[in-house]
């Protein structure tokens, strides 16, 4: 069996926006904000690798970042960005690591059950 790996990919928006509502002390308002699409795909490397090409010819959005979805050491560059000891708006390490490990769990499963030979992709 080929080794899976999970991966997100940040794109940048390409002038798309949407309308959000806001409550001010002077009432309502509507403002704009950019939209920021995100993915992620789970699958081989190749089926990975296949989908993203895909995925970027159907939407011609262009690519901005991406990144390895993977449980974290102490001491890793994510430290303090996803997950702090200290931070209380952050989970910590092992909470980060828990959710981690449920998410490529239910990854694999879904994963398994396609008969297709494609990479699972989802919005993050």
């Amino acid at each position: 069996m080929e080794l899976l790996i999970c991966e997100d990919y940040y794109f940048y928006n390409n002038g798309v926006y949407k309308t959000i509502k806001k409550l001010s002390p002077d009432g309502w308002f509507t403002d704009l904000k950019k939209v920021e699409p995100s993915i992620r795909i789970f699958g081989t490397r190749e089926q990975v690798d296949e989908a993203l090409d895909t995925y970027i010819e159907l939407t011609g959005l262009n690519l901005d970042e991406s990144f390895e979805y993977k449980t974290e050491k102490k001491g890793s560059y994510w430290e303090d960005i996803v997950f702090s000891e200290t931070r209380k708006d952050r989970p910590t390490l092992k909470e980060y690591n828990k959710a981690v490990n449920k998410n490529l769990s239910i990854y694999r499963e879904k994963h398994n059950k396609l008969n297709n030979n494609k990479a699972l992709i989802t919005t993050i």
